[in-house]
């Protein structure tokens, strides 16, 4: 299951056409190489370009991009490397998918105009259904995850507190119960779904830091937090991504930075980092269902791609064309079984661009 770390944080980094003759020819590159993309309709400026969010396991990538109008919509990028764009809404200045499942289908959310986000579910066909969550007081549905059946994790607002959710299949809502929140930034947030629709997301309150949870199929819920994750404000588990034999990764700070780790389906944690760096900012986000993890790490504000296997090698990469200033560099966003990364990195003039990292360079 592929997801991207940034959405279980909150962040926000942030009409269908063909690609030109010149991409796909280079879609078609030997393996062992990174072969960088951008969407057709991608901006070049100030934080505008080509972002991809995940990859299933035929290698078909979705993302979005950001246009010269700073308007986001959404792609599909297929196997050899053919585009198709499209927006959630007619109306509304953002679209962000974030999951994609191996059959094709894609889920995320996307902004009104007022700036309100609702859930969306692309079928591999291209058919569009957008939904909110059947709450009163519901003021937003941000949707990260899609398994193979069709199930759908995120959350939504209600009150000014965040609730998680599994929309199923059929457009079904069930609601997963992790701990206590509180209004702002506060509450559970679901991040990642597997195909046993097991659940893991994050969850605090007032009082306690940041903590990790899983929900398995059953609807038990278990929370946890990484052993050497911080008890502060703005400390804590970061869970953000779960595959199918249970196995989770994500990030935990602490007063000495951000660093990586695996929590296997017992409940066993690894944690890890950059070897040889301690300084270093590690930010998993997927994890495949061999084990393998990817994802960036900062250093001096520069980020770095990496694949850490199931044994703990720790390979680290970085895309020609990614820049070294602060608040640039390489970025892993989801890593599939055959260990294919796609991910994007942000050059000199802060203007995002696609890749994928075939298996044989791993």
């Amino acid at each position: 299951m592929t997801t991207w770390s940034d959405k279980a944080r909150f962040r926000f980094v942030t009409r269908t056409s063909l690609l030109g003759l010149t991409l796909s020819i280079t879609a078609l590159a030997q393996p062992g190489t990174i072969i960088t993309f951008d969407a057709p309709g991608a901006g070049t400026g100030f934080r505008q370009g080509t972002t991809p969010t995940g990859i299933n396991a035929a290698g078909v990538i979705a993302g979005y991009y950001v246009d010269s109008s700073n308007i986001n919509h959404g792609f599909v990028r297929s196997t050899n490397g053919v585009f198709t764009e499209f927006d959630a809404a007619s109306a509304g200045p953002c679209t962000l998918p974030y999951g994609i499942n191996d059959a094709g289908a894609v889920t995320g959310y996307y902004l009104d105009v007022y700036f309100i986000a609702h859930g969306f579910v692309r079928s591999p066909s291209g058919a569009l259904t957008t939904f909110d969550a059947p709450v009163s007081g519901g003021s937003g549905t941000y949707a990260f995850s899609i398994n193979d059946a069709g199930a759908v994790a995120g959350f939504y607002f209600q009150n000014g507190e965040s609730f998680s959710f599994v929309r199923g299949p059929s457009g079904d809502f069930r609601p997963v119960q992790a701990g206590p929140g509180n209004p702002g930034l506060n509450g559970t947030r679901a991040s990642s779904i597997n195909g046993a629709n097991s659940v893991t997301g994050f969850y605090s309150t007032g009082t306690t830091p940041q903590r990790g949870f899983v929900r398995d199929h059953s609807g038990f819920t278990t929370t946890f937090r990484a052993p050497g994750a911080g008890l502060s404000d703005f400390q804590g588990t970061n869970p953000t991504s779960i595959n199918n034999a249970g196995a989770i990764t994500g990030d935990y700070t602490n007063s000495a930075g951000t660093h990586g780790f695996v929590r296997s389906p017992a409940g066993i944690f690894r944690e890890f980092g950059v070897p040889g760096n301690s300084s270093a900012s590690t930010l998993p986000t997927s994890i495949n269902d061999e084990g393998d993890i990817t994802g960036s790490y900062s250093v001096n504000g520069v980020s770095h791609g990496f694949k850490r296997t199931s044994s703990g090698a720790f390979t680290s990469f970085d895309v020609q064309g990614a820049g070294g200033a602060y608040y640039t560099g390489t970025f892993g966003a989801g890593i599939n079984d055959v260990g294919a990364i796609a991910g994007y990195y942000i050059d000199n003039n802060s203007t995002n661009h696609g890749f994928l990292r075939t298996p044989a360079a791993l």
